[in-house]
């Protein structure tokens, strides 16, 4: 078995990748993590590169919120944090990205 080098991939190249996917209605890259619980209804984990491709938040944003629970009008939906790292079902991203919209 050869050795794989790690990819890197700075967020905000991530990000953009990730937002050009959902701005085209093209199938945003989902793949599964070893380690993290199923979700119902065929739905995803979204990490903090996910949630600003979908929102259009930035990731500084998104964390400053979840500290401060914010924005005052529409609180972002508190992540589950596994592994030590944040993630949220893509339905409640969604959820909150349309009641934001609707305001």
């Amino acid at each position: 078995m050869t050795a794989r080098e790690p990819e890197l991939v700075e967020l905000t190249t991530r990000i953009a990748v990730l937002s050009e996917a959902a701005r085209a209605d093209r199938p945003v890259p989902a793949g599964r993590l070893y380690g993290l619980p199923e979700l119902p209804d065929d739905d995803i984990w979204v990490d903090i590169a996910g949630a600003a491709a979908l929102t259009g938040v930035p990731p500084k944003t998104i964390t400053g919120w979840l500290a401060r629970g914010g924005p005052l009008r529409n609180p972002f939906p508190p992540a589950d944090r596994i592994m030590y790292r944040l993630y949220w079902p893509r339905a409640e991203i969604e959820s909150w990205r349309a009641r934001e919209a609707s305001r």
